[in-house]
C-alpha cells in the first residue's frame, strides 16, 4: 500500500478522482481520504446514510471524515474494510491537516495550484507548514491555468523560494470544460474521462507511469488490453489482489462468478448517442447535442 498526498486549498476533488480512476483502471484498487476542511467530497459527490463513512464512486472508493491515520483506520474498520486492502490512498486536503496530523510517511507527494488569489495566499501557509514539518524542499506540481495568467514564479517570491518546484507537466491551459465535468460529475455520480481534454489525459498519463514505475508503451498497452475498465470501472472482486507491475496478456474476466459486473459510467445519458459520437470530428444533430450531458 502506497500512500499519496494531494497539497493545495483549491478544490482539488476531480483531479483526486481522475488519478485514483486511472490507477484502478490498471487494476489496483484505490481509495480516496477526505481530509478537506469542509468535507468536500461528502458534499459533493458521496450519497451515504449518516452512520456510513465509505463510498464507492465506480472503480474509486471514498472515505469521509479521515482528518488522521487512526480515523482512517477506525472508518474502514467500521465498514468492514482495513487499510492494507488497498494498493494507493490518496489523501486530498485543503489546509496543512496532512502535514502536521498523524500520517505515516507519504511516498508521493504533489501541490496542485492555480491562479486564484485566494488559494495562492492560503498554499503560502501550507507550503511553509510543509517544510517546516518535513524538511523537504523539492515539491512536485501540478499548475492549473486561468484566462489571467500570472508570473510562473509569483508564489516562489511569496514563500521567499524556500521551495523547488519540479512541474510534472506543462501547466494546463484554461478550460471551462473543467468545471462542467466536474458538475457533471457530482450529479451524475459518473466519471467523464473520456470527455477530459487530452493534455489532461497526458499530465494523468506522466503520474500514473511515476506511480507504477511503467513506461508509456507499458501504460498504453494495458490500456489496450483492458479498455473497457476505463468505462465500466474495476472488474476484479475486492478480495483479489493485484501485485504491482504485473500486466496481464489474459483478457479481463466478466462476470464468471456473479461479483464482476460491470456498471456503465454515463448513466442517464441518452442511449441513443453511440460511442462513436465522443470522436472528435463527428458531427451530431441539434437534438443529439441536447441530450448530450456534458462537452460533446
Amino acid at each position: 500500500m502506497e500512500l499519496i498526498q494531494l497539497l493545495g486549498s483549491r478544490n482539488k476533488s476531480d483531479f483526486a478522482i481522475y488519478l485514483g480512476h486511472t490507477i484502478a483502471a490498471l487494476g489496483y484498487r484505490v481509495l480516496i481520504a477526505d481530509a478537506t476542511n469542509n468535507s468536500e467530497y461528502l458534499h459533493s459527490y458521496i450519497q451515504i446514510e449518516d452512520n456510513e463513512h465509505l463510498y464507492e464512486l465506480q472503480d474509486v472508493e471514498i472515505l469521509i471524515n479521515t482528518k488522521n491515520i487512526q480515523e482512517c483506520v477506525e472508518n474502514l474498520s467500521n465498514s468492514n474494510e482495513a487499510l492494507e486492502n488497498f494498493d494507493y490512498v490518496i489523501v486530498d486536503a485543503n489546509d496543512s491537516s496532512s502535514i502536521v496530523n498523524d500520517w505515516p510517511k507519504f511516498q508521493h507527494v504533489f501541490y496542485i495550484s492555480d491562479n486564484t488569489r485566494s488559494n495562492i495566499t492560503q498554499d503560502i501557509d501550507i507550503l511553509n507548514d510543509y517544510v517546516d514539518s518535513t524538511g523537504k524542499t523539492i515539491l512536485q506540481r501540478i499548475h492549473f491555468e486561468s484566462a489571467y495568467k500570472i508570473p510562473n514564479d509569483y508564489i516562489d517570491l511569496l514563500i521567499n523560494n524556500r521551495v523547488e518546484f519540479k512541474l510534472v507537466e506543462d501547466p494546463l491551459e484554461y478550460d471551462d470544460q473543467e468545471h462542467k465535468l466536474r458538475n457533471y460529475m457530482q450529479h451524475e455520480s459518473s466519471i467523464p474521462y473520456a470527455k477530459l481534454p487530452k493534455d489532461y489525459k497526458r499530465l494523468l498519463k506522466a503520474i500514473v507511469t511515476e506511480l507504477l514505475n511503467i513506461g508509456n508503451k507499458d501504460f498504453e498497452a494495458s490500456m489496450r488490453r483492458g479498455p473497457l475498465r476505463m468505462l465500466f470501472g474495476r472488474f476484479k472482486s475486492k478480495e483479489q489482489v493485484t501485485k504491482r507491475n504485473e500486466f496481464t496478456s489474459e483478457e479481463d474476466e466478466v462476470s464468471q462468478d456473479g461479483r464482476t459486473q460491470p456498471r456503465l459510467v454515463l448513466n442517464n445519458v441518452s442511449q441513443g448517442i453511440t460511442t462513436e459520437s465522443n470522436k472528435s470530428g463527428d458531427k451530431m444533430t441539434g437534438s443529439e447535442k441536447t441530450k448530450e450531458v456534458v462537452g460533446g
